[in-house]
């Protein structure tokens, strides 16, 4: 049997299942007694420390047992002997758990799962970074977001007991007094860097080196951002019609998309994306658009692993922009290969002049049931602890209500003004587009006369030309 979980260090009152509401976050430090409904996905620490004043746990991500009895995805936040562990959930609301009340945070092809927010549940059919595809027993397939994941402890028992915490896991956490094995003055080598990291969740060997590679990052210095929305300052709009939850539409303008922070000394003076392969992931492609160096994740371990610790020459560890299909040809990325050294390059990120702009100017339309940013408001001035669960001198975690997506890479490929919408007949008939992109592989088939002056084309069509860095012929 499953033990419940504990209340070591503090209480909570006994709470009533809940997962069909949306709970809104709740600063750390309070404790919020709510059930964790809202979800974020995998690993979403943005905060920057320094070795010297704190002690940092190792990024633990788990499913938890909650007092509801249902599980849910936290982080590992705290230790307390003999064998209580601090959750920290996804909505920031924490309770102490036993070993025996966690697994590891692993979700397979075939697992049973419920959305806590609709109360569907289904099948896993696929796994992707930031969601799941499940099958219900009836009707069509659904997406589901980790912030929306909860699984009954039934189907737990069942289906989870290869996926059990083991010492190893655990090592780190328990020794409250062990640090990396960092060689003696590496402390902050990684300093003023910023790292985005997008990664294959069927990538075993990197998903189980990552803990320990975080942790070392944030030792040397470096500061994880969440997504390419924290990174940057955005301010698009959206239009709802009276009465309608959902948004019609999306509109963001060049203009309204910055780095989101000033340049100082103790800022943030250069960026890049880690990925353990090349990959067409948003915030790989955001990152392909902005001309931001996409690095393998060997650039971190082989630097960490120096005799002092020292970011090795990053040229080196460039991934390829992607695969050219029609030849099986990888393709180099263009970038400035002195990235980093003048803050401008910061400043400017949307201008870049080394990263081909293929949408300059253009006004583009996006089409596609997806392609709406989905608005979390709840995101918005979440705690400062992020996913180690202590107090950080520098925080920009959950800054945006929005992730990235297809309207976010148009927007970075140069285009002065992107319109997403769901549904095409929601677009205004009265405004002028360039392009019109459609996520549906059959557009020609509905949309066939396009307006004089305006392109229709496809997502796969403008995705292979960003890799291509030139535009394509309309497919």
């Amino acid at each position: 049997m499953t033990p419940g979980p504990t209340t070591t260090g503090e209480t909570h009152p006994k709470r009533k299942r809940t997962v069909a509401t949306s709970v809104p976050r709740k600063v750390l430090k309070k404790e919020s007694g709510q059930t964790p409904a809202n979800r974020t996905s995998h690993c979403r620490s943005t905060a920057s420390v320094s070795a010297k004043k704190v002690n940092p746990l190792p990024l633990l991500r788990v499913l938890a047992l909650y007092t509801d009895g249902y599980w849910y995805p936290g982080s590992v936040g705290d230790f307390q002997k003999p064998d209580n562990y601090k959750i920290v959930y996804d909505d920031n609301s924490a309770e102490w758990a036993r070993t025996g009340s966690m697994r590891r945070l692993e979700v397979r092809v075939g697992d049973e799962v419920t959305n806590s927010k609709t109360n569907k549940s289904g099948t896993v059919k696929e796994v992707k970074e930031d969601m799941l595809v499940v099958s219900p027993s009836s009707g069509p397939n659904f997406d589901l977001s980790y912030r929306y994941l909860c699984i009954p402890c039934d189907k737990v028992e069942a289906q989870w007991e290869d996926r059990e915490l083991t010492r190893t896991l655990l090592a780190g956490i328990n020794d409250t007094s062990r640090q990396p094995a960092l060689p003696e003055g590496a402390d902050g080598f990684l300093r003023g860097c910023g790292i985005i990291i997008t990664s294959n969740p069927t990538a075993l060997a990197w998903n189980k080196e990552k803990i320990d590679i975080f942790a070392s990052m944030i030792e040397n210095g470096a500061t994880l951002i969440e997504d390419w929305s924290d990174a940057l300052q955005i301010s698009g709009t959206y239009d709802k019609d009276a009465g309608n939850r959902k948004p019609k539409s999306w509109k963001i303008t060049k203009d309204q998309a910055r780095w989101f922070e000033e340049l100082d000394k103790g800022s943030i003076q250069r960026v890049f994306v880690l990925a353990d392969t090349v990959c067409q992931k948003p915030k790989y492609l955001i990152a392909l658009a902005l001309g931001v160096p996409c690095l393998s994740t060997n650039w971190m371990t082989d630097s960490l692993q120096e005799v002092r610790s020292r970011a090795k020459d990053w040229n080196r560890y460039l991934l390829p922009k992607g695969i050219d299909a029609p030849h099986n040809v990888r393709l180099s990325q263009s970038v400035n290969l002195d990235w980093g050294t003048v803050p401008e390059h910061l400043m400017n990120i949307m201008d870049n002049p080394y990263a081909h702009k293929l949408f300059a100017g253009k006004s583009v339309l996006c089409v596609g049931d997806d392609y709406i940013p989905e608005q979390h408001e709840e995101r918005m001035g979440a705690n400062n602890h992020g996913e180690l669960g202590f107090e950080a001198p520098r925080t920009i975690r959950n800054r945006s209500n929005i992730t990235s997506g297809v309207a976010l890479i148009i927007l970075a490929m140069g285009a002065s003004q992107v319109t997403a919408v769901a549904n095409f007949q929601d677009a205004n008939k009265e405004e002028h587009f360039d392009f019109v992109v459609f996520k549906d592989p059959k557009w020609r088939s509905k949309h066939p006369t396009p307006k004089e002056g305006t392109s229709h084309a496809s997502w796969a069509w403008a995705k292979q030309s960003l890799i291509r860095g030139q535009m394509l012929p309309v497919f």
